[in-house]
């Protein structure tokens, strides 16, 4: 199975990028604990849940091909909460399909994605084990990737315009 055939089924923007060009920066993984996206210390894909970085580093480094997915809403205005959700919301859901996708392919595979993992409506974290430690997508920021850094340098359009919203995921594989 060609991991970056299906994803282009699903995502507006593959972009194959060389996996050194992907670097784990500790400060990013650290802005994880001001809570901007309120999941720090309630959901078991963002820290303090994860592993620290050096551990997620070498299963980071066990990977030689790195996708970066990319998916722009349009949005009534700057002010448009609801259709920020409703794309986040869509993303989340094109990244399960392609988990589903590559499930079963015997090509060792690991999704990133944008924000706290939202399989379940209510996470179980600190008080059960996750329900779907399997399916869990875990964000590209709290692997300590600086998304917009990647991005600019390699080429890629991070910001795409007035009354849009991008949002960001990867493919180690």
């Amino acid at each position: 199975m060609n991991v970056l055939e299906e994803a282009k089924k699903l995502f507006q923007n593959c972009d194959e990028l060389p996996r050194e060009a992907v670097i784990l920066n500790p400060e990013v993984r650290d802005m994880c604990e001001s809570n901007t996206c309120g999941q720090y210390g309630r959901n078991w894909a963002c820290p303090p849940a994860l592993a620290p970085l050096d551990e997620i580093k070498e299963k980071f480094d066990k990977f030689s091909n790195f996708i970066m997915l990319s998916q722009i809403y349009e949005l009534e205005d700057s002010m448009d909460f609801e259709g920020m959700t409703e794309g986040i919301k869509d993303f989340q859901e094109r990244l399960v399909k392609l988990n589903k996708e590559l499930k079963g392919s015997g090509t060792p595979y690991l999704i990133l994605g944008a924000g706290g993992c939202s399989l379940c409506a209510k996470c179980t974290y600190p008080e059960q084990p996750c329900r779907r430690p399997d399916d869990m997508i875990i964000s590209l920021e709290a692997y300590g990737i600086e998304v917009i850094k990647v991005m600019k340098d390699n080429g890629l359009k991070y910001n795409n315009g007035p009354n849009t919203m991008t949002y960001m995921g990867g493919v180690l594989y």
